[in-house]
C-alpha cells in the first residue's frame, strides 16, 4: 500500500506536467494565430492604401490583393528595418543646447530652438489634446534644410593665425516639427507611416511619368496597343508590383558625418 502511494503521486505529477505543457502549446498556437491574423490584416490594409493612393481602378481586377501582397510585405519589412536603424531620440532643451554639440549645431541660438517648439502648430495641437495636457515632454520628427557654402576665413594652426583659409560654412534653416507623439515608440510608428505614404506618392508620380512618356512614344510611332498601355489596369498593376518589390530603390537611409564647430564651420 505504501509503495503505491509514491507511484500514484509520481503519476499525478507526470500528468500535471503534460497538462501544463499542452496548455502552453495551445496558448502559443493561439498567440501565433493572432499574430498571423494581425499581419494579414496589416498587409491587406497596406495594399488598399497603395491602390487608393495610386490608381483605384485596380480594384476592378479580381485578385489585386493577392498580386500586390508579396511586394507590399517587402516594402513594409524594408521600412521596418530602416526605422529600427534610426538613432535614439535626441533631447532638446536649454541644457542640451549648452552641452550637446549636435543640438548646438542645429540652431543659431537657444532662443531660436525655443521659438521652434513654442510656435510650432503641430506641437500646439498636440498639447490641446486632453490626455497630453500634463505631459512634460513631446517626441517629434525634426525636418530642416542644410546649406553648405565655401568661404574664406581665419584658422589657428599652432601659434599662428592664418587668414583667407578655404573653409566650408554649414547652416540649418527651415526647421519643422512633424508628427508629435507622447512616446518615442509611437513616434517611430508615425515615421513608418510617413515613409510608407511618401513611397506611395512617389510611385504615383513615377508611374504617371511613365504613362506620359509612353503616350509621347505612341504619338511619334503612330502605333497604339491597348494591351501594352499603362492605362490598362493589368499593365499598371504589373508595373506597380515590380516597383514595390524594389524598396531599396524607392527609399533609403543615408548617414552623413559632419564635424561642425560652434561657429558653423
Amino acid at each position: 500500500m505504501n509503495k503505491r502511494i509514491p507511484e500514484a503521486s509520481a503519476l499525478r505529477g507526470f500528468f500535471q506536467e503534460q497538462w501544463e505543457y499542452l496548455q502552453q502549446l495551445l496558448e502559443q498556437r493561439q498567440l501565433t494565430k493572432l499574430q498571423q491574423q494581425s499581419e494579414e490584416k496589416e498587409i491587406s490594409s497596406a495594399v488598399e492604401t497603395i491602390v487608393g493612393g495610386t490608381d483605384s481602378r485596380l480594384r476592378a481586377i479580381g485578385n489585386y490583393q493577392k498580386r500586390l501582397r508579396k511586394s507590399a510585405r517587402e516594402l513594409l519589412d524594408y521600412i521596418e528595418g530602416l526605422v529600427a536603424d534610426v538613432p535614439p531620440a535626441v533631447r532638446m532643451s536649454q541644457a542640451a543646447y549648452s552641452a550637446d554639440s549636435l543640438v548646438n549645431s542645429l540652431f543659431l541660438s537657444a532662443q531660436e530652438m525655443h521659438r521652434l517648439f513654442s510656435l510650432s502648430q503641430p506641437i500646439q495641437e498636440f498639447f490641446k489634446i486632453s490626455e497630453n495636457l500634463h505631459n512634460q515632454e513631446v517626441f517629434a520628427l525634426l525636418f530642416l534644410t542644410r546649406t553648405e557654402k565655401n568661404i574664406l576665413g581665419a584658422e589657428i594652426r599652432g601659434e599662428m593665425i592664418l587668414k583667407d583659409v578655404q573653409q566650408t560654412s554649414v547652416s540649418f534653416t527651415n526647421h519643422q516639427l512633424i508628427a508629435p507623439q507622447a512616446t518615442e515608440e509611437s513616434l517611430r510608428r508615425a515615421l513608418k507611416e510617413t515613409l510608407f505614404e511618401s513611397v506611395i506618392r512617389h510611385l504615383k508620380q513615377e508611374i504617371t511619368r511613365l504613362r506620359y512618356r509612353q503616350m509621347d512614344e505612341e504619338i511619334v510611332s503612330g502605333v497604339q496597343d491597348p494591351q501594352l498601355s499603362i492605362n490598362n489596369p493589368e499593365v499598371y498593376i504589373e508595373i506597380l508590383a515590380e516597383q514595390l518589390s524594389l524598396p531599396q530603390k524607392l527609399i533609403k537611409l543615408q548617414d552623413n558625418l559632419l564635424r561642425v564647430s560652434k561657429m558653423g564651420i
